[in-house]
């Protein structure tokens, strides 16, 4: 008896594991689905980086020749839902620099932004503390004028209002810039002069 019993065991065991073993029909419908919804995922991926929303913006650099600083505006195209995720990116890009080695950006690296919102012509930028942090007055200047056209590149015509961890910025650098909000591209004319076109030569600054 106990030998049968042995068998029967063993072959129960078989048995139960065979049943394990087989697919069932509601684990194979989760993989269909699963398999589904990744392959649209994999289908957004490519619609977002071919033909996904985009926007267009100038950012805009520092360069120097003949101890006269000048100002390179440069297009850019970013994969962005809309103007403030743009404007986001364009600043990111003047925070981390020029690729190439004759431009620069006056803006310190470590600097972060907080916050990007746009409410009809204003555009609000919050930065980190950082952004107050070095240079002397022409490198302030260029500072805020780098921030001021990239961010309005779309709207010319709009308000910028700056602020430094939820606080109006009103004063910048140790010489004590003076920044009457909100800067406009009208209001806010700095001795350095910008070219009127892109691909047109850089004007020289008229530093003070």
């Amino acid at each position: 008896m106990s030998h049968y019993g042995g068998r029967i065991a063993e072959f129960g065991s078989i048995g139960s594991a065979g049943r394990r073993s087989r697919p069932r029909r509601g684990t194979a419908l989760q993989l269909g689905i699963l398999g589904f919804l990744t392959g649209l995922g994999l289908m957004g991926g490519v619609w977002w980086y071919s033909i996904g929303p985009q926007q267009t913006l100038s950012v805009y650099w520092l360069t120097t020749a003949d101890n006269a600083i000048y100002y390179v505006q440069q297009e850019r195209t970013v994969r962005a839902l809309d103007a403030q995720e743009g404007i986001r990116l364009a600043l990111q890009e003047l925070i981390a620099g020029p690729n190439d080695p004759q431009l620069s950006t006056a803006i310190p690296p470590e600097t972060q932004v907080l916050d990007v919102r746009i409410e009809g012509n204003d555009i609000f930028l919050n930065f980190s503390p950082e952004f107050t942090q070095g240079g002397g007055s022409s490198m302030m200047m260029g500072r805020i004028t780098q921030v001021l056209y990239t961010a309005t590149s779309q709207n010319p015509d709009a308000r910028v209002w700056i602020s430094v961890e939820g606080r109006a910025l009103e004063v910048l650098g140790g010489e004590g810039l003076i920044i009457d909000q909100p800067l406009t591209r009208a209001s806010f004319v700095p001795s350095f002069q910008l070219p009127a076109e892109p691909d047109a030569e850089p004007a020289e600054v008229s530093a003070s």
